[in-house]
Order: C-alpha cells, then sequence, then structure tokens
C-alpha cells in the first residue's frame, strides 16, 4: 500500500514540475514518507529523478525544519490563484463549478501556507 501511495504521489509530484498550478513539494513529501517506510529502493530511486530536484530539496529542507521558505510559499500561492484566474479567464467564466473547485484548492494552499511556519534563514 506505501509502494502504490509513494508511486502515486511521484507521478503527481512530476506532474506539478511540468504543470503549473500543481504543487511538487507536498507530492515529495507524501512520496518520502512512503518509500521511506517500505522500499529504500524507490526511495534512493526518487532522490535520483533530475526534474523533482527542486521540490526534493525543498521537502527535506521542510522535513528539517518544519517550515517554508518564504519564496516557495509566494511562488505556491502565486502559482494557486494564478490558476483561479487561467481557469476563469478559459472557461468564460462560465463553468462555475470548475472555477469553485479550483478556488477551494487554493483556498485550501493559502490556509496551508498561513498556517506552516516559514523559514527566514536562506
Amino acid at each position: 500500500l506505501l509502494i502504490a501511495v509513494g508511486s502515486a504521489a511521484t507521478l503527481l509530484a512530476i506532474a506539478g514540475a511540468v504543470l503549473p498550478g500543481l504543487p511538487t513539494t507536498p507530492f515529495m513529501l507524501v512520496a518520502l514518507w512512503a518509500f521511506a517506510r517500505s522500499s529504500e529502493r524507490l526511495y534512493s530511486l526518487l532522490e535520483r529523478i533530475p526534474l523533482l530536484s527542486h521540490g526534493l530539496e525543498e521537502a527535506h529542507r521542510f522535513e528539517k525544519r518544519r517550515a517554508i521558505r518564504l519564496p516557495v510559499k509566494i511562488a505556491a500561492l502565486t502559482m494557486a490563484w494564478g490558476s483561479v484566474a487561467v481557469t476563469a479567464y478559459l472557461s468564460g467564466g462560465t463553468r462555475t463549478w470548475l472555477i469553485g473547485s479550483v478556488s477551494v484548492a487554493a483556498l485550501a494552499a493559502t490556509a496551508a501556507m498561513i498556517c506552516i511556519p516559514t523559514d527566514l534563514d536562506d
């Protein structure tokens, strides 16, 4: 089960590395957690995926400090709320269920960024 969770989180992290609006770091945290408890081989493989290097660096930093750097928070919130704006624009404002869903996700990201301490040490 943990390998399946880690694998799904890894796929979402990879998607987040290339798709705007989808975060990478939270999925990296889940993948690292799952693989650390289930497969050393997959854990080390995850660390060697070049596309995920930045997300992995931030995930390790979060594990050590239990805080997120301010530039990461700003980027996450910019992408989250930018996704709301792009979704509203591309749908012509007519797909309220879609805009609402993306808005709820952006609100959740905002709440998370407020609740998680900010790491001011670069």
